[in-house]
């Protein structure tokens, strides 16, 4: 048997080692059709439900979603593409590129509907077309979930240890003016040490990680083409296994199964072989890193990890698959015990005689799996253990506090968010209509609300319109939290601008930053402290929880000089409005002086710094009927064009257009809510 290469070893390690740790309201009424025939587009939102079997059998489900159906009721997470080439051709004819193309004159789409490629002419592109043409599949299966927690502990762990490795060195460097502090290998000693060590995400995850069963592929209608990728894919496979050596010189060896009358033909690369063949010097490296116990204990981790490669056909379908072992490859023996007879597959039965476009299954395990995941908790928390372990840094109590209510805060706001079990569906029904189910709850928002600017969206010639209820709960938490992270990076950063760091250490003059601190404290600090109350209190206490964005095609172009008459006279510009109920008048003039206060002295201290005389900015202001308008000057606006802040007695707009607020305000008079009007809500 000949020797093996160092390097092809360390190849096929590292593929193990990635595949090993990784783990792969209501509804919404329809838009009217834009002349020429364009289409819509909708989104429905609609809450999870874990219906029954269909009352007729599987059947007419089974024909509808395509290769699900063969999919084992094992499987986690599961997307079905189909048609690709009729779903194009229908985006070909949206409602937005049609006036794309009336903007810039008819020619953003070419004429060719081939878009010059010319298909029938390249039998590469051929191949192409028949692999994405008709219908693509991905499907993840058991273990999945058990995974992707791994995958999320360890990723938490390597936020910790890798800010306090950071810390560490940065301790090194203070000590002994900065000679310890050379980037080099040795830096990485810390870290990998206290990644294997750590018991919430260290060597022990590794042990756990598998590959799960990943299946993949193609619809391929056309016997004689489907016939020709998988000899391509199955010669590919033959070519990895020859490239490691005849008969996979003992850490790889071939594979032949046959699931539900179908031949599958593949690769195994077996761990324990693998591990046996790596030379002494290549382990002796590794000691380098980590002690004698813990190489041997990644050896045997290595030892236990498969990974098999297979490909075949099943009826019409390439099929490939990879995962840890070849008993993993299933294919369902009828409909019921598919994907199909899961929880997350019951909407399915809704949709057996629409145009599918795509559709999309997620389990409740397979969301929850990723629970653990932080945004800036596990950052945070490496930093306050680092700060604990060490005086380098001088009395750091207080930063410690902040860090630790960041951690806490945050894992306040993401346990408010659960999972039932999810999937969505998009089909073409008089456009593009998008419908999801179940899956993450959203704690932002109350679902149950009647929403009182939902006549808005039923206008005409409205593009888009978006319309929801904020939870103010929820708000409060978050806005605390970003509350919480001001005041920590602000005391991180006066903390380091006391600190004598070596030269290179950071890239920032610290004396120079500590100047800036200093006058940002005197003069900057109570200005800005002013116009977050105005923000983060009186502006929030005074608006109400709904919230609606609107948007139509109905504005006129500014007169600005140079711009073509034609183009000054028809063209349209968008209107954009956003809107929410004022709740208290009282609180609302209070978030505007104190904001205009704290910009007013802002600006004063950046004209002391320049120079320049900077005057006391004042809005211009409009009446009509109840409707207050406040708007800056700009060159070339109109009533159609101008940026603008208005105000009824019910209600608060921030707008593109003062004409355009007009005319939803005086809309909004006659608006009530209807019972039946809940959910968010979104058409385009």
């Amino acid at each position: 048997m000949k020797k093996h290469r160092p390097q092809k070893v360390a190849i096929i390690l590292g593929a193990l080692g990635a595949f090993g740790i990784s783990g792969c309201g209501e509804g919404i009424s329809s838009v009217p059709a834009h002349a020429g025939g364009a289409k819509e587009v909708a989104i429905k939102v609609v809450p999870g439900s874990s219906a029954p079997a269909p009352a007729g059998g599987y059947e007419a489900v089974a024909r509808a979603m395509g290769f699900a159906r063969y999919m084992p009721a094992t499987t986690h997470a599961y997307m079905g593409v189909f048609d690709g080439k009729g779903f194009v051709d229908e985006i070909r004819k949206s409602a937005l590129l049609r006036m794309a193309e009336d903007q810039l004159g008819g020619n953003l789409i070419p004429e060719n509907p081939d878009f010059d490629l010319n298909i029938e002419e390249n039998p590469q592109l051929q191949m192409v077309a028949a692999l994405l043409g008709e219908e693509i599949f991905v499907g993840v299966g058991k273990g999945a979930p058990g995974q992707i927690a791994n995958m999320v502990a360890f990723n938490e762990s390597y936020s910790r240890q890798s800010i306090k490795m950071a810390m560490k060195t940065l301790e090194a460097a203070l000590g002994d003016g900065g000679e310890g502090f050379d980037g080099g290998v040795n830096d990485l000693v810390p870290l990998l040490s206290g990644l294997l060590g750590d018991p919430k995400g260290g060597i022990g995850v590794i042990e756990k990680a598998q590959m799960p069963p990943l299946t993949f592929g193609f619809k391929v209608s056309d016997e004689d083409a489907r016939g020709q990728l998988y000899e391509i894919a199955a010669q590919g496979i033959g070519a990895i296994l020859e490239g490691i050596g005849p008969d996979g010189e003992g850490f790889a060896e071939a594979v032949n199964v046959e699931r539900e009358g179908s031949k599958f033909t593949g690769i195994k690369i077996k761990g324990e072989e693998l591990v046996a063949s790596i030379p002494p010097d290549m382990k002796e490296g590794m000691a380098q890193f980590m002690d004698a116990a813990t190489v041997e204990r990644l050896m045997k981790m290595l030892e236990s990890k498969n990974l098999v490669v297979a490909v075949g056909v099943h009826e019409s379908y390439l099929v490939a698959f990879m995962g840890s072992s070849a008993d993993d490859l299933q294919i369902a023996a009828s409909p019921a015990e598919s994907l199909l007879s899961r929880p997350e597959a019951a909407f399915m039965n809704s949709y057996t005689g629409k145009r599918l476009v795509s559709l999309v299954t997620m389990s409740k395990e397979l969301q929850d799996s990723s629970k653990g995941a932080s945004i800036f908790g596990g950052l945070a928390a490496g930093l306050k253990e680092g700060l604990a372990a060490t005086d380098a840094f001088g009395d750091s109590q207080d930063l410690e506090v902040l860090l630790g209510l960041v951690t806490e805060q945050e894992r306040a706001i993401l346990d408010l968010h659960t999972h039932t079990p999810g999937g969505s569906v998009t089909f073409l029904e008089e456009g593009l209509k998008i419908e999801i189910f179940g899956g993450a709850s959203l704690p932002s928002l109350k679902l149950n609300t009647p929403r009182g600017y939902a006549g808005l969206g039923e206008q005409e010639d409205v593009l888009l319109f978006a319309n929801w209820v904020n939870d103010s709960g929820y708000k409060d938490k978050v806005l605390d939290y970003i509350e919480t992270l001001g005041e920590t990076a602000y005391l991180a950063i006066k903390q380091a601008s006391i600190m004598d760091l070596p030269e290179g250490v950071v890239p920032l003059d610290m004396a120079e930053a500590a100047g800036i601190l200093g006058m940002f404290d005197e003069q900057i600090l109570p200005h800005f402290l002013e116009l977050w109350t105005g923000v983060r209190g009186d502006l929030v206490a005074g608006l109400g929880d709904e919230r609606a964005v609107i948007v139509d095609l109905e504005g006129s172009l500014p007169t600005v000089p140079g711009l073509p008459q034609l183009l000054a006279d028809k063209g349209k510009a968008p209107r954009i409005a956003v809107m929410a109920p004022a709740r208290d008048e009282e609180r609302l003039q209070s978030s505007w002086q104190n904001t205009e206060k704290a910009l007013n002295g802002i600006l004063k201290i950046v004209g002391d710094m320049t120079g320049e005389n900077i005057p006391k900015q004042r809005p211009m202001s409009s009446e009509k009927n109840d409707l207050k308008t406040w708007f800056f000057p700009l060159p070339f606006q109109t009533d159609d064009f101008v940026l603008n802040v208005s105000a009824d007695k019910n209600n608060v707009f921030a707008s593109t257009s003062k004409s355009y607020v007009q005319s939803l305000s005086e809309a909004l008079d006659k608006e009530k809510a209807e019972p039946g009007k809940k959910g968010a809500y979104l058409h385009l």
